[in-house]
């Protein structure tokens, strides 16, 4: 499509982040080994399916995949509204920045999540909603360079893109309630309108 335009840098990045966080609960690799193979997928423009070790149940068919299905799946998954994604040959740094908040206050978060999510338990979400979740806090908290509404607006069309026909409003939930009752930013600040994204192009 002639007029569409492209993921800006930033929500790329928060997408391979999750992409990182989501292979880590998928295969049970350490962060650093998961951003391995992602970059290695990245520089090769190949896919890699990550397999579940032993004793890790089969998640891969779950509704949902971050990770890039079979090629018949790629346009469908890689499309944003009428935006299209471009992947770049290496792992962005605002992706890094992000994995790294996470990495460091991930007991707290992981916590934080627990306490706000209404009859759902951590381990019980969908991955990608969780590890959305995960960044988005992350985001709020210990990069707070971005104006919250725009981070949560971010979250939530991923969320709405890659997960369940729930999970925007799921994720909007969670993160609106950390702006109002952890960033100081919530009273009177209004989430980013429909449609308008990061800033950073």
């Amino acid at each position: 499509m002639g007029g569409s335009q492209l993921f800006s840098r930033r929500t790329l990045a928060r997408k391979l982040a999750c992409d990182v966080l989501y292979r880590m609960d998928l295969t049970g690799e350490g962060v650093e080994e998961a951003a391995d193979s992602l970059r290695r997928m990245l520089e090769q423009g190949v896919e890699e399916h990550p397999q579940p070790p032993d004793g890790i149940p089969d998640i891969s068919q779950e509704r949902v995949r971050l990770l890039l299905g079979e090629e018949a799946e790629i346009e469908k998954l890689s499309s944003f509204g009428s935006s299209s994604m471009v992947y770049p040959d290496e792992l962005p740094e605002f992706s890094l920045d992000l994995l790294q908040a996470y990495t460091a206050h991930g007991k707290e978060i992981d916590a934080l999540i627990d306490s706000y999510a209404d009859r759902w338990s951590l381990q019980r979400m969908p991955l990608v909603d969780r590890n959305l979740l995960r960044l988005g806090i992350a985001e709020l908290l210990y990069l707070p360079e971005v104006p919250p509404g725009v981070t949560v607006n971010e979250y939530v069309e991923l969320a709405k893109l890659f997960s369940t026909e729930d999970s925007g409003k799921f994720v909007n939930g969670i993160l609106g309630r950390v702006v109002r009752e952890r960033t100081g930013k919530g009273e009177g600040h209004a989430l980013q309108a429909e449609g308008e994204g990061d800033p950073e192009g």
